[in-house]
């Protein structure tokens, strides 16, 4: 494959020509689920004390949107997220993908959930193979904010929480492997020159490359388990790059 092409774009389910997805098609239907054996295009599903369906009411006129919900007795162990298996090695990935948390009230004091992450074909100096995590913490206008941070060595780097607004919202990041890894970070923002935020630079060059992805809710905290579970938290429009900005 070569450098600056799609690895992959999709609504939640439905892979048009070439890889696009269809965006609010009234030929596209919703299938039973996001992996293949329901009819959707991701490579695999984790559901352990919550589930990932796909539903109708995309972001921007999609037909279908991802629904990641915890039980309320979940763990830190809980996982209810599609993973994408497209990535081969990728000393730089890009990938975007839209976000809809008003489902969460009361959101706030040791709440906290994964909504995306990023592993590495080999273990880093930590034996993990976790390179990048986003995480919804509380905080901002909308009461939700999103942070990220980047695995390296001696230690892992955090980025600022970054606001997120009420409705659908557009995430963007560019990660790059080496000595000085950074991964840089949009947030509701189409300007490519300036990104909302630059976490690192961090040693991420003995994780190699980005191997596979997963976008949904995992390793909630006890309180987000007890005050946000069964709530749906809405996925859509991922899509990843080598190189290119995603607009």
């Amino acid at each position: 494959m070569k450098a600056n092409v799609t690895m992959k774009a999709l609504s939640v389910a439905v892979l048009g020509l070439a890889g696009l997805a269809f965006a609010g098609s009234s030929m596209a239907a919703c299938p039973a689920g996001a992996i293949p054996s329901e009819g959707g295009a991701w490579s695999a599903k984790q559901e352990s004390a919550g589930t990932f369906t796909v539903g109708t009411g995309g972001a921007n006129g999609t037909e279908c949107t991802g629904k990641s919900r915890v039980t309320t007795t979940a763990s830190a162990l809980a996982v209810a997220v599609v993973r994408d298996d497209t990535p081969t090695n990728e000393a730089r990935y890009r990938a975007q993908f839209m976000i809809n948390a008003d489902t969460l009230t009361a959101f706030g004091g040791l709440q906290g959930v994964q909504l995306f992450q990023v592993q590495s074909a080999a273990a880093g100096v930590s034996g993990s193979r976790q390179m990048l995590r986003a995480i919804l913490v509380p905080g901002g206008a909308s009461g939700k904010r999103i942070r990220f941070q980047i695995a390296g060595a001696p230690a892992s780097v955090q980025g600022a929480s970054l606001d997120l607004t009420a409705g659908w919202n557009r995430v963007q990041i560019d990660l790059t492997t080496g000595a000085a890894g950074t991964v840089k970070v949009w947030v509701n923002n189409g300007t490519e020159a300036t990104p909302t935020q630059t976490v690192g630079p961090v040693d991420n060059s003995s994780w190699v490359g980005v191997d596979r992805v997963f976008m949904g809710l995992a390793a909630p905290t006890i309180d987000f388990a007890a005050n946000q579970g069964n709530r749906d938290v809405s996925f859509d429009e991922f899509d990843s790059r080598r190189q290119t900005f995603i607009n």
